[in-house]
C-alpha cells in the first residue's frame, strides 16, 4: 500500500495544466499592459503631431483649434493652448501645448490615468 501511495505522489499527470493556470493571469496582465502602453504611446505621437501642426498653422496666421483637433485624431485633446511668449510679431516664437489624459485599464491590476502633454514652438512668419 505504501508503494502505491508513493507512485501516486510521483505521478506528474496534470502538473503542466496547473502550472499554466497559475501563470495565465500574469500573462494576461502582461499582454494587456503592453497593449495599453502601446496605445498610450500612439496617442502621444498623435498629440505631438497635432501640436506641431498647430504651431505651423499659427506661425503662418491660420491657427484653428478645430484643425488641431482634427490633426490629433483619434485622440480628443482635453486642452489646447496657443501662446505668444514674446509677442505676436514676425520672428518671435509661437507655442502650442496640447494636454490629454489617457485612461489605462489592466485586468487584475486596476485603472490609472496617464497625463500626456506635448508642446511645439515655431517662429512667426507673417
Amino acid at each position: 500500500m505504501l508503494e502505491r501511495f508513493k507512485r501516486k505522489i510521483k505521478n506528474q499527470k496534470g502538473a503542466s495544466s496547473i502550472e499554466f493556470a497559475l501563470i495565465l493571469p500574469v500573462l494576461v496582465m502582461l499582454m494587456v499592459g503592453i497593449f495599453e502602453f502601446g496605445m498610450a504611446y500612439s496617442n502621444y505621437i498623435a498629440i505631438t503631431h497635432a501640436a506641431r501642426e498647430g504651431a505651423r498653422l499659427a506661425a503662418v496666421n491660420q491657427f484653428s483649434e478645430e484643425l488641431v483637433r482634427e490633426r490629433a485624431y483619434p485622440v480628443t485633446p482635453d486642452s489646447i493652448s496657443l501662446t505668444y511668449p514674446y509677442g505676436n510679431v514676425h520672428g518671435e516664437p509661437v507655442m502650442v501645448t496640447i494636454k490629454y489624459n489617457k485612461k489605462i485599464e489592466i485586468p487584475l491590476w486596476g485603472e490609472a490615468v496617464l497625463p500626456l502633454q506635448s508642446q511645439a514652438s515655431m517662429r512667426i512668419e507673417y
